[in-house]
């Protein structure tokens, strides 16, 4: 185990998948990110010893498109987990299909595909 414990192997595994998400998902979303600024200058050095050896063909940019991937899914969880959603709505699974739909689309995938 690293130091640290569990958790930075589970960071490290929720980073790692997540980036595979963005990189799968990068010939339909590239061209939606034409014109990105990111530098690898923009990260975390520890953030980028992990993902550029796992995808050493990924740009800047999409591995900033794994840290929104990241943040879209970490959001809604959080709200459903610490109780914020069913005081807002009876239907969570409704808000969280939606934004999973949401978040498909602008990886430049058609729900359903």
């Amino acid at each position: 185990m690293t130091e640290g414990g569990a958790a930075p192997e589970a960071a490290h595994r929720v980073c790692t998948g997540i980036t595979a998400l963005a990189a799968a998902a990068w010939p339909h979303a590239g061209r939606l990110y034409e014109g990105s600024d990111f530098e690898w200058s923009d990260f975390d050095d520890g953030l980028l010893a992990k993902v550029r050896p796992a995808f050493p063909e990924l740009p800047p940019a999409a591995v900033a498109l794994a840290l929104r991937i990241w943040g879209h899914l970490h959001g809604l969880i959080s709200l459903e987990v610490y109780g914020h959603l069913r005081a807002q709505t009876t239907s969570p699974d409704k808000l969280f299909r939606q934004e999973l739909t949401a978040l498909i689309r602008s990886l430049g995938i058609a729900p359903g595909n």
